[in-house]
């Protein structure tokens, strides 16, 4: 089996640091401390997050994608049992309410791990001034 492309590697990275909410630029700084707030720079290298206004715009469409794989186990099968539609806008509903803090930081982690994936911070500037 051939080695990964350093592309892959990189992806791969990107992916094990986002499970584990870490900072794309040291991987030791915690992202977030709570599912609904992301920190606005790494406390361990002084990473700025949010590179630039709008920056997680792309994290909708990952939180959009996200929350459909997740109510895909609970909607098809409860389809396919024969029950109502109000049952199941209701059922996937309650399942989107509960899930909805965990999709909204692992969309915005992912996002920015993807982001840093394909364009990589500069470390030749050092950490940004706070």
């Amino acid at each position: 089996m051939a080695a990964p492309r350093p592309s892959a590697r990189r992806l791969l990275r990107h992916l094990r640091l986002a499970v584990r909410n870490r900072c794309p630029r040291c991987a030791r700084g915690a992202v977030a401390r709570l599912p609904w707030h992301t920190r606005e720079r790494c406390e361990v290298c002084g990473y700025l997050f949010e590179r630039e206004p709008g920056y997680y715009t792309g994290a909708m469409y990952l939180s959009y994608t996200f929350g459909a794989v997740v109510t895909l186990p609970v909607w098809v099968p409860m389809l396919l049992a024969g029950f109502e539609v109000p049952w199941i806008v209701a059922a996937v509903s309650a399942e989107l309410i509960l899930a909805a803090p965990l999709l909204f930081l692992a969309s915005r982690v992912v996002w920015m791990h993807i982001d840093c994936a394909f364009d990589p911070p500069s470390d030749a500037a050092g950490p940004p001034t706070p």
